[in-house]
């Protein structure tokens, strides 16, 4: 389970010295977590094996000034979580990737990150086109259910950003620095919007300044949280390139918009085409290119999250009707109450109750069944 900072100063300070250990390489903390029950055994370890794995400053730097520092000032903050990878809130399309960071800072509603999203990202000097696509296109991300993903930057990185907040729905941003480093700094105040109603992500230590080397990092977490990366407008080379690559690495859609010859901004989207990416040729078209496919791939991959198969006798009789209609495919409630020949009210209200309790989750088509029952 994430940790939540702010309840144990104790703890807090254990897992802010642990993710010091970033610097051993990135499956380090992987594999002292596989090795150890938690951060305290790790930081407490035998002396032999301290210097094994080499754990002797990361047992210092528990009492330094800077960690207690650090301590005390996440101690105001509120909603602010460390995941790793094992945790149940850790975001099962990243999971699955080979270069998954292993742990995460959450700062907002950590369930946000593990739901169903679309990376959206592009240019930071956007035309004027290039803005009004950024726009719609989050809008409509939004109104298909999904968190608009992106890393906070100037251009259309901000603009999807914004446009999400506006239509309502909730945003993620993933950031090049410590979590209390919001980068660019003029997006401090959109960084805390985004943070009311969706998460800010990281995958530094604590305070790290923003790095050349850190946003091809960045990037790779980004496409990796959704199962899907649309690009809107990208000049060549550009840095949203890599992002896009990163997502193909990871067997993820890329998406992009067919811009004109004479577009200079669009020469990035061009080559993405040419390469093998899908194009979007409206807005309308969206809905088609992320539907019932993406979904569920995120619910295949909470179900291999999920340890063993739930008893479907803990349903009463109507929510094992759904259960067994849905299955492994996704129904409206419109076309579930048809069948069952039940009152819609009634049939929205027993999907209400079994998306709570975690055994479906609404997608873009309809409400896809997460656990499979005995």
């Amino acid at each position: 389970m994430a940790h939540h900072f702010g309840k144990d100063p104790v703890a807090d300070a254990h897992w802010l010295a642990l993710t010091q250990g970033i610097a051993f390489g990135a499956r380090w903390l992987d594999q002292m977590l596989q090795r150890f029950p938690s951060p305290l055994a790790i930081l407490n370890c035998s002396q032999g094996e301290a210097q094994l794995y080499g754990l002797a400053s990361l047992q210092r730097s528990i009492d330094s000034s800077s960690t207690q520092c650090h301590v005390e000032t996440l101690a105001a903050l509120q909603n602010l979580y460390l995941v790793v990878v094992g945790d149940r809130e850790y975001p099962p399309l990243l999971a699955q990737c080979s270069d998954r960071p292993p742990f995460l800072f959450v700062y907002g509603d950590v369930a946000a990150i593990g739901d169903a999203a679309l990376s959206i990202v592009g240019t930071r000097r956007p035309s004027l086109e290039g803005r009004r696509a950024a726009e719609a296109f989050a809008a409509e991300a939004v109104r298909l259910g999904r968190v608009v993903v992106s890393g906070l930057a100037l251009g259309i990185d901000a603009l999807a950003h914004e446009a999400a907040l506006m239509a309502g729905g909730r945003t993620v941003a993933v950031l090049p620095s410590g979590i209390n480093r919001i980068y660019p700094a003029r997006h401090r105040d959109l960084g805390h919007r985004i943070a009311c109603s969706g998460a800010l992500v990281s995958e530094f230590p604590f305070a790290t300044p923003p790095r050349k080397h850190h946003f091809h990092r960045r990037n790779r977490t980004l496409s990796g949280l959704s199962a899907a990366t649309l690009v809107i407008e990208a000049g060549r080379p550009s840095g949203t390139l890599i992002t896009a690559s990163a997502a193909a690495d990871q067997g993820r859609d890329v998406m992009a918009l067919p811009w004109s010859i004479y577009h200079p901004q669009g020469a990035g989207c061009r080559f993405l085409l040419e390469d093998g990416a899908l194009p979007l040729y409206s807005i309308a078209s969206l809905e088609e290119h992320i539907g019932t496919l993406n979904d569920l791939g995120v619910v295949n991959a909470r179900r291999a999250a999920s340890s063993q198969p739930r008893d479907q006798s803990l349903l009463d009789g109507h929510e094992r009707a759904i259960m067994q209609l849905i299955g492994r495919s996704s129904a409206t409630p419109e076309e579930l109450a048809l069948h069952l020949r039940w009152d819609l009210d009634h049939c929205l209200s027993c999907l209400s109750g079994l998306e709570v309790t975690g055994w479906v989750t609404r997608g873009a088509r309809g409400y896809i069944a997460i656990q499979s029952a005995t």
